[in-house]
Parts: C-alpha cells; structure tokens; sequence
C-alpha cells in the first residue's frame, strides 16, 4: 500500500519578502498620521498653557487693577547686564497654582533685591537644596519644545516658551515708552488698551530655535544675554516677523508655520508666520488707533 507523502505548509521566501514589503509600505504610510496626531496633541496642550496664562492675567488684573510689569529694573539707566529682577512669569505665580513659590521667592528677598544675587533663588544654600529659579514650571513650557525645561545656555534656570509682547522696542529709552503691554517697569491696565482687548496681542511663543534657548520664567536676566522677558512685533522688517531671524527678539515657537499669541480678550490665536507685517504690528501695539482685520 502505497503511503502519501505530506506536505509541509510554510511561508515560501518570496511570499516573506512581500509580507515584508506590505508591512514597511503600511508602516511609512501610518507613521507619518501618528507623528502628527502627537503633534496635535502637544500643540493644543501649548495652547492651553497659553490659555491659562491669559486667565492668570485677568485675575492679576481684577486684584492689581493693571497687568503685572514686564519685568522689574530697579535703575534702568544702568548697564543692561543689571536688568536682572524679577518678570511677569513671577508676579503670576498665584494665580497658576503655585503660591509657594511665589512666597518663597518672596521671602527670601526677591522683590526687593536683584534676585541674581540671593543663593537660595540662584545657587541654593543647605536649607534649600532646588533653588527657586530651577524649579521646572510645566505651565510655562511648550511641549513641542525639544530642549526640555530648563534654560541650558543660562545657569540651567527654569525656562519660559512664553513671552509678553513689548510692541516696537523691548524697554524703555528715557520717557519713551514701548508700544506694547510688557517691558520695564510696566504697569499697563487694560483701560489703556485703547485699541481693544480683542484686537492686541500681550503673550507669543519663544522658541529654542533661533533663541537663546527661549526665555526663562523668574525674569529679565541680561538684556546682553538675550534673554529678554519680551519680544518686537515692529512691522518694519520681516527680521522681526514670527519665526524670523531677530533671535530673541522676536516670537518663535517649534510648530509649523506660525505661533500661539494671547489676546487681551483672553483668546489664543494661532497666527501664521506669513501674516501681513503691518497687520502683525498693529496687533501688539495697544494704542496705535489702526483698524485691523484679524486673520
């Protein structure tokens, strides 16, 4: 009796080989969707920071009956590595949850005093090993951002991706005061936002590309530095356009095509890096009597 031979099932090479190819193809084709999906989700995260910033400010606002100041500078006729107190990123610190800090800063002479100088701010002393100006703040930094969330290039201080909009200059020369909502010494209410909440920009992205690894939180450390607390929103050069070549002079962020800004309304706005340099001028000036289409 003859015995019929079996056949072993298995995969041939070349049925492999295109199950391979099937998979690599469904891979290029799926990885792309899921790396933008993440994209999205970070984004609408940032712009909830944002978000919460502009709530922070209001409340500031209805206790203080102003916008916290750009940032403090006890003589601003010194030389501009001495700018070196205390910024918004500080004064909001209450109303985004962390009164602790804000008192600890407080307490150890913050407010008074060029903050550089006080160890437990800076350097931190046996009693308080995590400095203040070292405490990672999620609410201030973007989660696109790919530098993570201390200032490398700065003593390793607690960055910022958020910065307040100055208008045409980042302080102050003499009387001459800047055209936006935030610089030295500033204490702009919204009653002097003459050309509408809705229609003025107070906060934009700062970026660690063609920045100075963004800003940091605690304050204006060394205008020399480039770590200014504000930024330009001239419309004389695309050189301070969004995610132009300004540095820190201007607003970057590390989304595609533009940035998040704050409007005084409390809105967040997703403006493109290619708007139209008078309309983008227009909108961080708050009392330039223009009338503005918003994009």
């Amino acid at each position: 009796m003859l015995q019929r031979q079996r056949r072993t099932k298995g995969f041939t090479l070349i049925e492999l080989l295109v199950v391979i190819a099937i998979i690599a193809i469904l891979i290029a084709l799926l990885l792309p969707a899921v790396q933008q999906a993440r994209e999205a989700a970070r984004r609408s995260s940032c712009k909830n920071n944002i978000k919460q910033i502009g709530i922070a400010m209001h409340n500031y606002h209805d206790v203080h009956n102003t916008l916290p100041p750009g940032y403090l500078d006890d003589d601003p006729t010194a030389n501009v590595t001495n700018h070196n107190l205390l910024g918004w990123g500080t004064f909001i610190l209450p109303y985004i949850e962390q009164s602790a800090l804000y008192d600890s800063i407080g307490s150890a002479g913050g407010f008074n005093n060029d903050w550089t100088t006080i160890p437990e701010i800076t350097t931190g002393t046996a009693s308080v090993p995590v400095p203040y100006s070292k405490i990672k703040l999620s609410a201030y930094i973007c989660p696109s951002d790919p530098m993570g969330g201390n200032n490398t290039d700065l003593s390793d201080y607690g960055k910022s991706n958020y910065t307040g909009v100055a208008g045409n200059t980042y302080r102050s020369s003499g009387s001459t005061k800047p055209t936006g909502s935030f610089y030295d010494n500033s204490n702009v209410a919204f009653r002097d936002i003459r050309d509408g909440l809705s229609n003025t920009m107070l906060i934009g992205e700062r970026g660690t590309e063609g920045a100075k690894n963004g800003t940091i939180w605690i304050g204006n450390y060394s205008d020399a530095a480039y770590y200014t607390q504000n930024a330009i929103t001239s419309p004389s050069s695309a050189y301070y356009g969004i995610n132009g070549t300004a540095g820190s002079w201007n607003f970057t962020s590390s989304h595609t095509g533009g940035c998040h800004f704050l409007f005084g309304d409390g809105a967040v706005r997703f403006l493109s890096e290619n708007i139209d340099l008078a309309t983008y001028g227009n909108m961080g000036y708050i009392a330039d009597g223009k009338v503005i289409n918003l994009p």
